[in-house]
């Protein structure tokens, strides 16, 4: 695995089904690649700097999938700039058909209290039950380490 600044390099595609890492000031983000969809997970922080290089990132993962997971279960924190970052990727998804998933940290769910009182982002509690809803969606799966 390898890390670096995100990029047009850096962008992988589905059928590589590889992991790949790129590191912000405050984050790392790891991307692993299914053969249909893909997991973006979040470790650290999204704030001004980082959310919307992930907004993009996650967006252009959208238009290539048919499923998208972003685990954020490790984020300490995220500012309502990383709310609207997550609000253009779950547009993107729709546009897209592309089937998303949000992991929510106690620091995503209390910004989701207040920034999205009508619960329109897509929770659900863990990875594996990410996962278990694609699979019972009839999409194909493949298990992602």
């Amino acid at each position: 695995m390898t890390t670096s600044r995100i990029t047009d390099t850096a962008f992988a595609t589905p059928a590589t089904e590889a992991t790949q890492a790129w590191r912000s000031h405050t984050a790392i983000f790891t991307i692993h690649w299914g053969r249909s969809g893909a997991v973006v997970a979040a470790d650290g922080e999204i704030d001004a700097a980082n959310a919307g290089p992930f907004a993009d990132y996650a967006r252009r993962c959208a238009d290539c999938c048919e499923w998208l997971v972003l685990d954020l279960a490790e984020l300490t924190f995220i500012g309502t700039v990383g709310f609207t970052a997550l609000q253009s990727v779950s547009a993107r998804c729709a546009a897209a058909q592309t089937q998303l998933m949000v992991i929510p940290s106690p620091a995503v769910t209390s910004v989701l209290r207040i920034c999205d009182p009508q619960s329109r982002l897509p929770l659900v509690s863990s990875l594996a039950d990410a996962l278990a809803d694609v699979q019972k969606s009839g999409r194909p799966l493949r298990a992602v380490t």
